[in-house]
Protein backbone atom coordinates (compact mmCIF):
# COMPACT_ATOMS: atom_id res chain seq x y z
CA UNK A 1 0.00 0.00 0.00
CA UNK A 2 1.97 2.95 -1.26
CA UNK A 3 -0.37 5.71 0.19
CA UNK A 4 0.74 5.27 3.71
CA UNK A 5 4.42 6.38 2.01
CA UNK A 6 2.70 9.07 0.31
CA UNK A 7 1.05 10.28 3.89
CA UNK A 8 4.30 9.76 5.70
CA UNK A 9 5.90 12.27 2.97
CA UNK A 10 3.05 14.81 3.46
CA UNK A 11 3.69 14.62 7.12
CA UNK A 12 6.94 15.48 6.75
CA UNK A 13 6.53 18.34 4.47
CA UNK A 14 3.45 19.86 6.57
CA UNK A 15 6.03 19.85 9.55
CA UNK A 16 8.29 21.29 8.14
CA UNK A 17 6.30 24.65 7.74
CA UNK A 18 5.16 24.54 11.23
CA UNK A 19 6.76 27.04 13.32
CA UNK A 20 7.20 27.03 17.44
CA UNK A 21 4.47 29.85 17.55
CA UNK A 22 1.71 27.64 15.80
CA UNK A 23 -0.61 25.77 17.72
CA UNK A 24 -0.92 22.92 15.82
CA UNK A 25 -1.89 21.79 12.54
CA UNK A 26 -6.18 21.64 12.04
CA UNK A 27 -6.25 20.67 7.86
CA UNK A 28 -3.96 19.77 5.22
CA UNK A 29 -5.41 19.49 1.52
CA UNK A 30 -4.20 17.58 -1.02
CA UNK A 31 -5.68 18.26 -4.80
CA UNK A 32 -5.42 13.87 -6.14
CA UNK A 33 -5.95 13.98 -10.17
CA UNK A 34 -7.98 11.23 -11.60
CA UNK A 35 -4.74 8.84 -13.13
CA UNK A 36 -3.11 8.76 -10.39
CA UNK A 37 -2.53 5.57 -8.58
CA UNK A 38 -3.61 6.93 -5.35
CA UNK A 39 -6.96 5.48 -3.91
CA UNK A 40 -8.34 8.25 -1.78
CA UNK A 41 -9.90 6.43 0.75
CA UNK A 42 -6.97 3.83 1.29
CA UNK A 43 -4.74 7.54 1.84
CA UNK A 44 -7.44 8.72 4.93
CA UNK A 45 -7.59 5.61 5.97
CA UNK A 46 -3.38 5.78 6.12
CA UNK A 47 -3.50 9.47 7.44
CA UNK A 48 -5.63 8.49 10.55
CA UNK A 49 -3.92 5.91 11.51
CA UNK A 50 -0.51 7.57 12.08
CA UNK A 51 -1.56 10.92 12.69
CA UNK A 52 -1.93 10.74 16.03
CA UNK A 53 1.61 8.88 16.45
CA UNK A 54 3.17 11.95 13.68
CA UNK A 55 1.42 14.31 16.38
CA UNK A 56 -1.07 15.74 13.82
CA UNK A 57 -3.95 14.20 16.14
CA UNK A 58 -6.62 16.96 15.94
CA UNK A 59 -5.31 17.38 11.90
CA UNK A 60 -7.99 16.43 9.44
CA UNK A 61 -7.25 15.60 5.63
CA UNK A 62 -9.05 17.07 2.85
CA UNK A 63 -9.26 15.62 -1.14
CA UNK A 64 -9.86 17.67 -3.72
CA UNK A 65 -10.01 15.41 -6.84
CA UNK A 66 -8.83 16.63 -9.86
CA UNK A 67 -10.45 15.13 -13.16
CA UNK A 68 -7.56 14.24 -16.24
CA UNK A 69 -8.60 16.28 -19.19
CA UNK A 70 -5.85 16.34 -22.26
CA UNK A 71 -5.37 18.18 -25.21
CA UNK A 72 -5.71 16.50 -28.78
CA UNK A 73 -2.82 16.64 -30.79
CA UNK A 74 -4.69 16.25 -34.31
CA UNK A 75 -7.71 18.48 -33.25
CA UNK A 76 -6.49 20.35 -30.87
CA UNK A 77 -9.89 20.11 -28.70
CA UNK A 78 -9.63 20.20 -24.51
CA UNK A 79 -11.21 16.73 -23.74
CA UNK A 80 -11.95 15.13 -20.32
CA UNK A 81 -10.28 11.60 -19.84
CA UNK A 82 -12.33 9.13 -18.25
CA UNK A 83 -9.54 6.40 -18.56
CA UNK A 84 -6.32 5.94 -20.21
CA UNK A 85 -6.19 4.60 -23.76
CA UNK A 86 -9.60 7.28 -24.50
CA UNK A 87 -9.81 8.48 -27.77
CA UNK A 88 -10.48 11.89 -28.62
CA UNK A 89 -13.85 12.78 -30.48
CA UNK A 90 -12.13 13.04 -33.58
CA UNK A 91 -10.32 9.47 -33.09
CA UNK A 92 -7.06 10.71 -32.37
CA UNK A 93 -5.80 9.14 -29.05
CA UNK A 94 -2.57 11.33 -28.92
CA UNK A 95 -2.97 13.87 -25.69
CA UNK A 96 -0.96 16.81 -24.06
CA UNK A 97 -1.72 15.89 -20.68
CA UNK A 98 -3.53 18.93 -19.00
CA UNK A 99 -4.39 17.53 -15.20
CA UNK A 100 -5.18 14.34 -13.96
CA UNK A 101 -1.45 13.05 -12.91
CA UNK A 102 -1.00 15.21 -10.01
CA UNK A 103 -0.84 14.70 -6.20
CA UNK A 104 -0.17 18.09 -4.42
CA UNK A 105 -0.13 19.41 -1.51
CA UNK A 106 -2.46 22.58 -1.34
CA UNK A 107 -3.35 23.88 1.34
CA UNK A 108 -2.25 23.71 5.40
CA UNK A 109 -4.80 25.09 7.94
CA UNK A 110 -3.25 25.70 11.32
CA UNK A 111 -4.76 26.53 14.21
Amino acid sequence: MHELSVVQALLDTVKQYQTPQDRGIAGITVAIGSLTCVDPERLQFCFDAVREEAGLAAAQLHITPVQARGRCKVCGQDVEIQQLGQACHCGSYRFDMLSGNELNLTEIEFE
